[in-house]
């Protein structure tokens, strides 16, 4: 009996020893630096939520919104109907639809981890890293991006050259 228990004891050490060991390589050996970026005085999630929704508000252009909603609509109108054939065909329009798709989700991501910011009470400042990006994403989407994938798939509806003499 005591044999037993002296093998079980001989592979519970190693195995504790192992243990200690990860737990050890795995901690951070230095501790994260403190965020020096300034904090709200929001002691509520709502305001909070106000602060976030106002930052949002501003940056945002007010076209952004139609023209995502559209990109939709269009993507399952005619993207989402192809085969894979199709798409790999025409690499122009294989890009282009995976350029807009990236955009699309870069601008998602900027904006979740912006409300995550607000919702820890951080003030976000309108030069911040995140900011400029989310707006460059939101420019370059808008502007080029998805009116470029239309005219590969339509180019009827090819949005026209406008020479700035005539405007």
């Amino acid at each position: 009996m005591s044999s037993v228990i002296f093998t079980i004891i001989l592979f519970l050490l190693p195995l504790c020893a192992v243990w200690v060991v990860m737990r050890s390589l795995t901690q951070p050996k230095v501790k994260a630096a403190v965020s020096s970026s300034p904090k709200l005085n929001l002691s509520e999630a709502d305001e909070c939520e106000d602060y976030f929704a106002k930052l949002m508000l501003k940056i945002t252009p007010e076209y952004y919104w139609r023209v995502s909603h559209e990109y939709v609509d269009f993507a399952h109108a005619t993207i989402k109907r192809m085969s894979v054939d199709e798409l790999s065909a025409n690499p122009v329009l294989f890009s282009a639809q995976r350029r807009c798709s990236d955009l699309n989700s870069a601008i998602y991501r900027y904006y979740d981890n912006l409300r995550k910011r607000c919702a820890e009470g951080e003030k976000v400042a309108f030069s911040d890293i995140e900011v400029l990006n989310l707006r460059q994403c939101f420019d370059e989407f808008s502007h080029d991006a998805y009116p470029t994938l239309v005219a590969l798939v339509w180019p009827h509806y090819q949005r026209p050259e406008v020479d700035l003499i005539h405007v």
